[in-house]
């Protein structure tokens, strides 16, 4: 069993009583996700090899979203890599409108960066 640091564990359940996904400790208390998780590493050791991957992550308020975002943020830094995702919050029927104007923007490289790339160190 593997030993908590009390630093961590606290920040843990600080974020866990503020109702946020706490930054670090998330492979601690991650439950139910393992498929997802392994389709994330394949990705990273896709993009390690020189390829690329995109993924989509939507569901409703509280599903998660946001901690499994962490965890994969967590996953990419024990890679040495980086990881940045925008957020979009999508409403109403415009839905297809406001990501296909995202994924252009994100193509032609007038937006923020998002998404995840190798590190040069």
């Amino acid at each position: 069993m593997e030993t908590i640091k009390r630093r961590e564990r606290d920040a843990i359940l600080q974020s866990l009583q503020a109702g946020l996904a706490p930054r670090q400790g998330l492979h601690l208390i991650q439950v139910g996700r393992k498929d997802e998780v392994q389709a994330v590493l394949k990705d990273l050791e896709r993009i390690e090899e020189g390829g690329s991957a995109f993924r989509i992550v939507v569901g409703r308020f509280g599903c998660g979203k946001s901690f499994f975002l962490n965890l994969v943020r967590s996953l990419t830094l024990q890679k040495r890599m980086v990881s940045d995702f925008g957020r979009t919050k999508l409403a109403g029927r415009g839905n297809r409108r406001i990501v296909e104007a995202g994924l252009r923007r994100a193509r032609t490289g007038r937006g923020r960066g998002s998404g995840i790339s190798r590190s040069r160190r």
